[in-house]
């Protein structure tokens, strides 16, 4: 008999095997139907979000085309533009003064201002100001630079006036800048006058705008208010170099000693720099003020730290030449050159000049010497400084030197000064009765085409005829002194 096959009984876990497998199909299945779904609508949404063109839209198309002529809309006003009155003749005319004021259409403005002010009063104008886009103080800011272009700075008072009497703000910025622009077109006098208006408004310039008050109140001849300004300027601030220089010469002026070295001394307090110029300023005015002995000790102490230049020694040389102090004048010197400053023609003629004065003749002539030697030149005002001397008397030699000097120095002369400095040579030679030294100087003044007049010549012979105790000696000097072809100029 046969045995009969029986089927295998599945197992726990081939079963969960199966409904697994069955089950991730189905998750994935599910999966893949939302996703698709997914894809779906985002099309549609996509689709249903594309505008619809209408025929309204199709029209308006057609108008926006090129060469379509549009049909103009009315457009109801807003609220607020319906309550806004129309403006009047006035502030038209203002709202165009103020724009050819800023497209720097300068006269027009002008005019406008003025035919403002000609045609309406104050009141009118000053409302159509309050009630315009721009602030007062810039509509009259730009007025200001019209009036500064066009040449008429007597409206800017003017125009402060209707600032004032109007309440319109002026604030230091708006003075100040009319300063400025003033100053710039050198009306000094409008810029003190508009710096009145600014302190009357209780208002103080900057230490920068006192400065330039200084210089402006000199400028118009009022000295006493210049030193009011810098006092208020050293008072809040140290001066410029500027301010300093400028008050130092108002002081130089009224010969004021003790002001100027004060100022010195406050400059060094604060320590300013101080230069030559300032140096040269405050000991000329001590020369001129008589204060010779305290200047010599200015300048020593300059000279020590070097500020000292060839300037200084000549303004304090030229002081002991006042002086008739001639020892003194030339210890300066060798000074000078300790000090390593180099003396010119003016020092070496100004330091001669002392020693002339004072009566020291060999001294001039030795430092006429140490200006040779130095390689300095000299001059016609050497030659007038050493003809001084001739009075006290000179030497043939002294004389020769001086028609040496004569030739070298006659293209500086002018004919007067030529003619005035060979009578003097002329005359000395007949003192020292040198007969060959004054047929030199005759000979040397006809080669220079020196010609003296005819009251000169006569004067000359009288001189040289006092010098002769023979009438034939006299003779030979007058033909000495007179050549033939030189008595056509004189009046016999």
């Amino acid at each position: 008999m046969s045995q009969t096959q029986v089927a295998p009984v599945p197992t726990a876990s081939a079963i969960l095997q199966s409904l697994g497998f069955e089950l991730t199909l189905f998750v994935v299945t599910i999966v893949l139907a939302v996703a698709f779904r997914g894809v779906g609508k985002k099309t549609s949404s996509s689709k249903s979000l594309k505008p619809k063109v209408t025929l309204a839209d199709e029209r308006a198309q057609h108008d926006d085309s090129p060469g379509h002529k549009k049909q103009a809309k009315y457009c109801a006003p807003t609220p607020a533009q319906a309550l806004t009155p129309a403006k009047t003749d006035l502030e038209l005319k203002v709202d165009s003064m103020i724009s050819c004021a800023s497209r720097r259409r300068f006269p027009e403005a002008i005019a406008l201002y003025d035919e403002i002010k000609a045609t309406c009063d104050n009141c009118a104008f000053q409302d159509a100001l309050k009630c315009g886009k721009h602030r007062p103080v810039d509509v009259f800011n730009l007025l200001v630079q019209c009036a500064g272009r066009v040449g008429r700075p007597d409206l800017i008072v003017a125009f402060i006036d209707d600032m004032t009497s109007a309440g319109f703000e002026r604030p230091l910025a708006f003075y100040e800048t009319t300063m400025k622009m003033l100053a710039s077109k050198k009306c000094y006098k409008e810029a003190l006058c508009v710096c009145s208006r600014l302190e009357a408004d209780g208002l103080e310039p900057s230490p920068v705008t006192l400065s330039c008050l200084v210089s402006f109140a000199v400028e118009v001849g009022e000295p006493d208010r210049a030193i009011s300004f810098f006092e208020r300027l050293a008072a809040c601030s140290m001066p410029s170099i500027r301010a300093y220089m400028t008050i130092l010469r108002v002081y130089s002026r009224r010969q004021n000693w003790s002001q100027c070295l004060a100022l010195v001394r406050d400059m060094q307090r604060r320590q300013a720099p101080i230069d030559s110029l300032v140096l040269n300023i405050v000991l000329a005015t001590g020369v001129a003020a008589g204060e010779l002995e305290a200047a010599k000790e200015l300048l020593e102490e300059f000279s020590l730290a070097g500020t000292a230049d060839v300037i200084s020694y000549n303004t304090v040389m030229k002081g002991l030449a006042q002086q008739k102090n001639g020892d003194d004048a030339i210890k300066l010197l060798h000074e000078m050159c300790q000090a390593k400053v180099t003396p010119n023609a003016i020092t070496f003629n100004t330091c001669m000049d002392a020693a002339i004065r004072s009566a020291k003749i060999v001294d001039a002539w030795q430092v006429l010497s140490q200006m040779v030697l130095a390689g300095v030149s000299p001059d016609k005002f050497t030659c007038t400084t050493l003809m001084k001397g001739l009075q006290h008397g000179a030497t043939s030699a002294q004389l020769s030197v001086v028609l040496d000097l004569l030739r070298s120095v006659a293209a500086q002369c002018d004919p007067a000064l030529c003619s005035s400095l060979f009578r003097s040579v002329i005359q000395a030679t007949a003192e020292v009765n040198d007969p060959g030294l004054t047929a030199r100087a005759v000979a040397q003044m006809r080669e220079q085409q020196v010609i003296l007049p005819s009251q000169d010549y006569q004067q000359l012979l009288q001189v040289l005829m006092r010098g002769s105790n023979t009438k034939h000696h006299s003779a030979d000097r007058r033909q000495a002194a007179f050549p033939h072809s030189m008595k056509s100029e004189c009046a016999w």
